[in-house]
């Protein structure tokens, strides 16, 4: 274990002591949380599903891009405004 110097605000230290928890626990587990968040793959959201499920039949060559596994998507959303404009 490592250890970490926090400077903590009073407004949350007064919740920490009135909690049944202790400040390494809720640390603990906002660092937990927060690296499972921060995995999240965007590839595996309702979203992508949803946009997944839509399908350009002749996407121009330059919006095209593949991930890892060499699978080809498209990348217009990021490239919006020189399609726009």
């Amino acid at each position: 274990m490592n250890k970490v110097t926090v400077e903590i605000p009073e407004n949350l230290m007064n919740k920490i002591q009135n909690s049944n928890y202790s400040i390494k626990d809720i640390l603990l587990k906002a660092l937990e949380e927060y690296f499972i968040k921060e995995e999240l793959n965007i590839t595996t959201t309702k979203t992508w599903e949803l946009c997944g499920s839509l399908e350009i039949t002749n996407p121009e060559p330059q919006f095209q891009i593949s991930d890892s596994n060499g699978k080809i998507y498209t990348n217009y959303a990021e490239n919006i405004d020189e399609i726009l404009y």
